[in-house]
């Protein structure tokens, strides 16, 4: 048995550093400021007990297929339920009302367009194969990258070619991007926008206070560079105890799922650990751009600028990010939503003292490359509700572009999560074209590299372990993992005809 797989089982359970929302899918079609990526939503024809009456104002004067007929509940299987107040799904019942409205057999989604069946995160793609096998298919379920194109290639989804004509000009924003997420020839992915995948949140005031200037100004001025960051890490670091850092004291540059921080960080190199082109994939383990964000990573590690993970169970330590100890947590947009405005409403802090900047560039990459998700609906493999699916995804469609429905989105996630005008503007510049994306296929090539949950995937333990544990190194590992790896994508490959 090699090193690596001799490791204890606690640490194995930690190396998970891959939480439960460790794909990178988090809460996906419900993010805050995504308006097309919400996924929900009441009505005005008629009116349910749960509704948004501003968002239902803007949407008024949308036209959508007025030939669909959805007459049946959009079923949909998640670890989270759907929020039915906003856009996509206000559009939906203003203008296809409520599917099997009052139908008692739905429990608490009698009333709703979405039927919530709710599973486990880590049980999620068991759960779809085995519902898929009986005969008893969701409709739909939200994009992972985890999980492309291995769900393609298991039979899983449908390609929605002859339900969504995604070369139709509405599409033309994203249509690039879909080229991306094609498999064989066909069409999965819907996708109705791109953001960032993952954000580094801050306090201002905890930065002001370490003497350091603050890096969104970096960024405005183009300075926001792997070198600043480094620079920034060593000097947070010293005003902290250094002495202390093996007991729990100091100061550390960063913290969040492993996965998190390591796949954003090597993407700003322009290179994914596995790429995809041409219809086929690529492993690029042995590119020099990887090494080079390794070697990044690596030090993090040994410099102990990032937060050790084994204190708190490979989780987010929010509770010291809050207390000033950690400067920036690595996380989706959720992470403000659920967890950061809480602490800010709580501890009287200014509203504008959290916020948030890219992975900072590469200072050798010809472009500022940035990991980049999307959050379509996928079409299950069984289901023959074509006309909810497809009802459904023009409603996100319709509602990412009109400018009245984004507005009333906006004021409903300044109201509901207290987001500021300043981070929602900048959210917006950030998805709005200003990076080259790119998307990393590691954990989508085999079911072994796709368990996010348990801490062993190959590609995953192979760029979170150097970030983590002095005693391991990528290039370590790699000699170890590359031909399993390899194996996974010539076998996917072997299968486009």
């Amino acid at each position: 048995m090699t090193k690596a797989k001799k490791i204890t089982a606690a640490v194995l359970a930690a190396a998970s550093l891959l939480s439960v929302t460790a794909c990178g899918g988090g809460r996906g079609n419900t993010g805050t400021t995504n308006a097309s990526d919400t996924t929900s939503a009441p009505t005005t024809t008629p009116e349910t007990f749960d509704t948004d009456a501003a968002v239902q104002e803007a949407i008024a004067h949308i036209e959508v297929d007025k030939t669909l007929n959805p007459t049946k509940k959009i079923k949909w299987l998640s670890w989270y339920p759907v929020d039915e107040t906003a856009a996509p799904l206000e559009l939906f019942k203003a203008n296809y009302g409520i599917p099997e409205e009052g139908d008692e057999s739905y429990g608490d989604y009698a009333n709703s367009v979405i039927s919530y069946v709710h599973v486990a995160y880590a049980d999620r793609y068991d759960s779809l194969g085995k519902m898929v096998a009986s005969g008893d298919s969701p409709d739909v379920m939200q994009f992972e990258i985890c999980n492309f194109p291995l769900g393609v290639y298991k039979s899983m989804y449908q390609p929605i070619d002859g339900i969504i004509d995604t070369y139709a000009p509405e599409w033309a924003d994203t249509r690039e991007i879909m080229d991306k997420f094609m498999w064989n020839g066909k069409n999965y992915c819907a996708i109705t926008e791109v953001n960032t995948s993952y954000l580094w949140f801050y306090r201002r005031s905890v930065a002001e206070e370490a003497g350091l200037e603050d890096p969104y100004e970096l960024y405005k001025k183009g300075e926001w560079t792997w070198d600043k960051f480094l620079e920034m890490a060593d000097k947070f670091q010293q005003t902290g105890d250094t002495s202390q850092l093996s007991d729990g004291g100091g100061k550390y540059i960063i913290n969040g799922y492993g996965n998190f921080i390591a796949s954003t960080f090597l993407c700003t190199t322009g290179v994914p650990l596995v790429g995809y082109d041409n219809g086929l994939l690529k492993s690029n383990l042995f590119d020099s751009n990887i090494e080079r964000g390794m070697d990044v990573l690596e030090t993090l590690c040994k410099e102990e600028y990032r937060y050790p993970g084994e204190k708190n169970g490979w989780n987010p330590m929010e509770k010291e990010w809050a207390a000033g100890n950690i400067l920036f947590m690595t996380n989706g947009t959720w992470f403000y939503s659920e967890t950061a405005q809480k602490y800010m409403r709580k501890n009287n802090w200014d509203q504008d003292d959290i916020f948030f900047v890219p992975v900072p560039k590469d200072p050798n990459a010809d472009a500022y490359y940035q990991e980049m998700k999307v959050d379509p609906y996928m079409f299950i493999q069984g289901s023959d509700n074509v006309d909810g699916f497809k009802a459904l995804v023009s409603c996100q469609l319709y509602a990412s572009k009109d400018p009245e429905v984004k507005a009333a989105q906006r004021e409903k996630d300044k109201r509901d999560s207290y987001w500021t005008d300043e981070q929602l503007d900048f959210i917006d510049e950030l998805k709005g074209g200003v990076f080259s994306p790119v998307f990393d296929y590691r954990n989508g090539i085999s079911a072994a590299c796709a368990d996010t949950t348990s801490g062993t995937s190959p590609t995953d333990m192979l760029i979170v372990y150097p970030l983590q544990n002095p005693d391991y190194t990528y290039t370590q590992l790699r000699g170890e993992y590359t031909g399993e790896i390899d194996a996974a994508i010539n076998e996917l490959n072997e299968a486009v005809s």
